[in-house]
């Protein structure tokens, strides 16, 4: 595993600038500091993890899931921002492109090796360019892929059905395992210093949710991919996937960046009331809460505050725990054991596994318990008056369990509901939504000059999946 020193200077060579954006989380811009003839794929891949510490800490997706409301200025929680542009992501995308030619060209894979195998370096930039068009899929639905990225053929490249995504994303993912050998990891790799066994439990781990995200729209093939993941994914929280973040101000926790400008969100009234539960505003019935969130400042008490509204007297509601929001180097969750657990809980419950529901049920609360430091007592008390019964259950755990993991649990949610499977998470949009939403977001609008720039295609994508709007239902979570 490299060093992290090596790890924080490469991080500090890339010279790269991403600012928070309210429309593209993976940044918007992607250059390459010298501009030399062959890319440094070390380089490139510092600044593609780098890149994505935007969607993984991401506000907007936090507030749709109803963990956060907003303070004074209440806009983003009434949704208003229609149009999402995409085009940070695909940068992000090109340089992954370029790790893979260079470590694939004749002319340019042996001087590559310097910075690892071509093989592991060719799967780690595959499992991370999956990561990332898998969450844009799951934002926008028809998306260019199989001819995204092709300038020098197609300018105007089609947009790919959902569907055709991901059975492309699982065949990216199989060819991705298959090219990991036995020589060095990636070098500057900010996720896992290079260990390739970390990087195949990533691949499996995303084959798995993606699976699993499958439940509605293919069950069948959601099932056979489930499974063939089953083996490899992540089995215990020391496995737990997360974005490290350092200390220094061009790579630290951008929640802490946020809370040193201006105190503008804070703990969801929907999401306290559902923890502290039969318990009380100072000994909350879920544990979880007293991890998650500080008490209010005016009555030392968990208060959430109202969702969809304006909260200008902040210290009179609880805020995000000062472990995430007063720490630069907190890291952030992209995939944790209890989220694998939880998902074999429901996989077992469909009958796609032989495994039991109601063990992983409690091992997958558990294991959320034990991520966020709560005490084993305290724990065993909670599963006591909250057992599995059903699927809802598990539904609601989860929500729970992905606290802060916004665009996961805001797909997640999706899928629960067009199951009817989330009677318990029982998330309600708020009154006065802007931009002519009429419910909690279902996906993201297209940038505004989507149409203009590519008009065809854009044309037949909307045609094919419905209005471009945030009400129109993904073909995953019909």
């Amino acid at each position: 595993m490299k060093k992290i020193n090596k790890i924080k200077t490469l991080i500090l060579a890339v010279a790269v600038s991403f600012t928070a954006c309210d429309t593209v989380d993976f940044g918007d811009t992607n250059q390459n500091p010298n501009n030399p003839s062959t890319p440094v794929t070390a380089s490139l891949l510092a600044n593609v993890q780098r890149g994505t510490s935007g969607y993984i800490a991401s506000t907007t997706s936090n507030l749709y899931v109803q963990y956060l409301s907003n303070g004074q200025y209440d806009e983003e929680s009434r949704y208003q921002t229609l149009n999402w542009s995409p085009d940070g992501s695909y940068g992000l995308l090109e340089d992954l492109r370029q790790i893979i030619e260079i470590n694939s060209n004749d002319d340019t894979k042996i001087a590559a090796q310097a910075y690892g195998s071509n093989g592991n370096q060719i799967a780690a930039a595959s499992i991370l360019r999956v990561y990332i068009m898998h969450g844009m899929t799951d934002r926008w639905g028809y998306l260019p892929y199989s001819e995204a990225l092709d300038v020098s053929n197609n300018i105007y490249p089609a947009y790919d059905s959902q569907e055709a995504i991901y059975d492309g994303l699982f065949n990216e993912l199989d060819a991705a395992l298959a090219s990991i050998d036995g020589g060095n990891g990636p070098d500057s790799d900010i996720y896992f210093g290079g260990d390739m066994d970390r990087w195949r439990t990533f691949a499996n781990t995303i084959k798995m949710v993606m699976g699993l995200r499958l439940s509605k729209a293919d069950p069948a093939k959601g099932q056979v991919k489930f499974n063939e993941a089953l083996s490899g994914v992540i089995s215990s929280n020391d496995e737990n996937i997360k974005y490290t973040y350092l200390s220094e101000d061009s790579n630290d926790n951008p929640w802490q960046d946020r809370f040193e400008s201006r105190k503008d969100y804070l703990m969801s009234d929907v999401f306290v009331d559902k923890l502290i539960g039969t318990g009380t505003n100072t000994l909350p019935e879920d544990p979880r809460l007293a991890k998650f969130a500080e008490p209010a400042t005016t009555s030392a008490t968990f208060v959430g505050a109202p969702y969809g509204a304006s909260n200008s007297a902040t210290a009179d509601y609880s805020f995000i725990t000062s472990d995430i929001i007063s720490n630069s180097e907190a890291p952030l969750m992209i995939y944790t054991y209890s989220e694998v657990l939880f998902a074999r809980a429901e996989a077992a419950a469909k009958g796609w596994t032989t495994e039991d529901p109601a063990t992983l049920y409690n091992q997958a609360v558990t294991a959320s318990m034990e991520q966020w430091g709560v005490d084993s007592a305290d724990a065993t008390v909670y599963l006591t008056a909250n057992p599995y019964t059903g699927i809802e259950d598990i539904a609601y755990e989860k929500y729970v369990s992905l606290f802060f993991q916004g665009y996961n649990s805001w797909a997640e949610w999706r899928r629960f509901k067009a199951e009817g499977n989330d009677g318990r998470i029982a998330l309600v949009a708020p009154a006065n939504l802007l931009s002519n939403a009429t419910d909690i977001p279902q996906r993201h609008g297209y940038s505004a000059t989507a149409g203009a720039l590519n008009e065809e295609n854009y044309n037949a994508a909307v045609s094919a999946q419905g209005a471009d709007n945030l009400d129109t239902k993904l073909w995953l979570f019909k």
